[in-house]
């Protein structure tokens, strides 16, 4: 796969790049340090970003390999909702498979600022205010949160809005 090395090289850039912006946003939400330096690790690793570089630079041949890559990266980063939802249900759980768990609070603020930084990455600009964030309201719809966490997301979201970058 050597016509993976310059898409791979590109997504690495964009996400070192993306990367600044949630360290920025997430110093405003209240985010934990460490949790910005760590955000979205998983990206550099081989697992995620030849397929990731692949899908948004090169071919886009390799559909599989980049499903693989956002399954991996959603499961093994907390910051992202689907993180929350069990596959499956231990037997002696109270809580069904599929059924959204509370997200810690560290969680949700890094959550919010990998969506800033996103906006800011890809469209150019930190949004301004939670009514004209066009991004947050058509996603509002997708995303599955337990009911305690969708009231520290309008907490977090309020917090950030209050004095956006």
């Amino acid at each position: 796969m050597s016509g993976n090395f310059r898409p791979t090289c590109k997504f690495l850039w964009r996400t070192s790049i993306h990367k600044t912006f949630v360290l920025l946003a997430g110093l405003r939400t209240g985010a934990p340090l460490w949790r910005l330096i760590v955000h979205d690790w998983t990206k550099y690793t081989p697992a995620e970003a030849p397929h990731y570089g692949r899908r948004h630079y090169g071919a886009k041949d390799d559909i599989l390999g980049f499903v693989y890559a956002w399954n991996h990266h959603s499961k093994l980063n907390p910051h992202h909702w689907e993180y929350w939802i069990p596959v499956t249900a231990h037997r002696l759980s109270p809580i069904k498979a599929g059924a959204p768990l509370p997200m810690p609070e560290w969680a949700v603020r890094e959550m919010v600022a990998d969506w800033l930084g996103a906006s800011r990455s890809y469209e150019g600009f930190f949004p301004q205010s939670l009514e004209g964030w066009d991004w947050y309201h058509k996603e509002k719809k997708k995303l599955r949160l337990h009911d305690d966490t969708w009231v520290l997301l309008a907490r977090v979201l309020e917090e950030y809005f209050r004095n956006p970058l």
